[in-house]
């Protein structure tokens, strides 16, 4: 069997897997729309229930179509803002190994499967090595970027894991932080500091989109430009 043929068998056997996953999973998806579902969830495994939420975090950055904030919130009502802020960041870590160590044996292939080749053609500009660990952490620092899918982007790049690890999780710090410190808030039922936190992470967001999308749109135009 030559290399391609092995790396076609690897890719399906893999997402195989990733779809396997998600089925068992389902129960858990559901409840994510509520956190108090998901909470109860997460409960229910009694003493594993750490193990089984930083599972679930890991889940989440693999998958990539599940917002995270929830699985932040919960992480910060049951354990904290700080020990739910250990915790993402763990599953975070382990997440990104995966998904680099997926993609490098892979390929583009396997990005182009999973993600499209349009969506692939919009981060072309994080091939520009001399301003991606810029780029990536700007990405990751502002709210409403796909992050998760961004892993997947900068995996094919020549950026080392320890560098994307680096760079990302520091940037992400603040937006885990907010979601981790809201979940303790509302834990401990102070719902003015709630509101307060939520007020921040709103304007942030807004914000935060605004600015990815000017930034998208002057990319498209310079893309457009240069193809001519």
């Amino acid at each position: 069997m030559n290399k391609k043929a092995l790396r076609i068998i690897s890719i399906v056997i893999f997402i195989i897997a990733l779809a396997l996953l998600s089925v068992i999973m389902i129960p858990l998806i559901k409840s994510y729309s509520n956190a108090e579902e998901f909470q109860s969830f997460i409960e229910g495994f009694g003493m594993w229930g750490f193990l089984m939420m930083l599972i679930v975090q890991i889940f989440q950055i693999i998958v990539a179509l599940i917002p995270g904030e929830v699985v932040e919130f919960v992480a910060g009502t049951m354990y904290g803002w700080f020990g739910g802020l250990v915790l993402c960041c763990i599953g975070i870590a382990i997440g990104h190994f995966i998904i680099f160590k997926a993609v490098r044996y892979f390929g583009r292939d396997f990005v182009e499967k999973a993600a499209g080749s349009k969506i692939m053609n919009k981060f072309q500009f994080l091939q520009n090595e001399s301003k991606l660990k810029t780029v990536m952490f700007v990405l990751f620092f502002l709210p409403g970027t796909p992050k998760d899918l961004l892993v997947y982007i900068a995996a094919l790049t020549k950026i080392t894991f320890r560098d994307f690890l680096v760079i990302t999780l520091f940037a992400r710090l603040p937006s885990i932080i907010s979601s981790t410190y809201a979940g303790d808030a509302f834990a401990d039922k102070n719902f003015i500091k709630l509101a307060i936190v939520y007020g921040i992470i709103t304007i942030c967001s807004v914000g935060g989109v605004i600015i990815y999308k000017i930034l998208e749109a002057k990319y498209a135009g310079k893309h457009k430009n240069s193809s001519k």
